[in-house]
């Protein structure tokens, strides 16, 4: 039982390492803040939610009409006076007004 404890675990590493499955963006997640987030998530600013006129699904539909690339993590934050939802999309943050999903502004990531 031990001898098969090992090897699942040496095999779980390795598939980690390789970058399969979970880790770093490779697949079906993204590494942030000390933890796996799904591409497209809200991550900071839940607490806003109740502000904002649009949900986080057509943030990001909006923010990938306006830019191509990896999706990122969201934040939801007051920006210049105005709610938005920030989306990380390649290697630009897209501001979309959480009223009206209009793009308010496309920066370059840090």
């Amino acid at each position: 039982m031990r001898k098969r404890t090992l090897i699942v675990a040496t095999g779980a590493a390795a598939l980690v390492l390789a970058g399969g499955g979970y880790a770093f963006g490779g697949g079906a997640g993204i590494w942030d803040d000390g933890h796996f987030a799904r591409p497209g998530s809200l991550d900071d600013g839940k607490s806003l939610l109740p502000q904002a006129r649009i949900s986080v699904q057509q943030a990001v539909a909006a923010a990938q009409r306006a830019e191509q690339g990896e999706l990122g993590q969201v934040d939801l934050e007051q920006r210049e006076g105005t709610l938005v939802f920030t989306v990380d999309v390649g290697s630009n943050e897209v501001h979309v007004n959480a009223a009206d999903g209009s793009i308010a502004s496309v920066t370059p990531r840090d």
